[in-house]
């Protein structure tokens, strides 16, 4: 993973991104983040700074331990970034899950700075 002189990130930044998120690496996720960044939930939580994200997303992944997620595709444009994916896991009341997920990136100094999580479950 690395960042551009200019402070853009490159597309292997958000592929960083997400391997930490399969691999379950809550400070890695967190080591992608600004001080301050915004995250906005897919199911609409605002958490602000890095130890509300913490916590907000320590409670995800202990709430869906087999979260998992595949076929991504990513891209970036100066300070703003996409990565589309779908999400499998299974719910606590052991019901599975896979949904169509988005996720809008706004970028500071070779990081995230904001994060707007989009989720809407895959049709049969």
């Amino acid at each position: 993973m690395s960042s551009s002189a200019e402070g853009h990130v490159p597309i292997d930044f958000l592929e960083h991104f997400l391997d930490c998120w399969n691999r379950h690496d809550l400070d890695g996720i967190l080591g992608t983040l600004t001080e301050d960044c915004v995250y906005i939930t897919g199911d609409g939580n605002r958490l602000h700074g890095v130890d509300g994200i913490r916590a907000g997303l320590a409670k995800f992944l202990e709430t869906y331990p087999d979260a998992y997620w595949y076929d991504a595709i990513h891209f970036v444009s100066g300070e703003r970034g996409a990565s589309e994916w779908i999400l499998t896991a299974t719910g606590p009341d052991g019901q599975k899950l896979e949904l169509d997920s988005c996720d809008l990136f706004e970028f500071r100094d070779g990081r995230i700075s904001r994060v707007s999580a989009y989720r809407r479950a895959r049709s049969a």
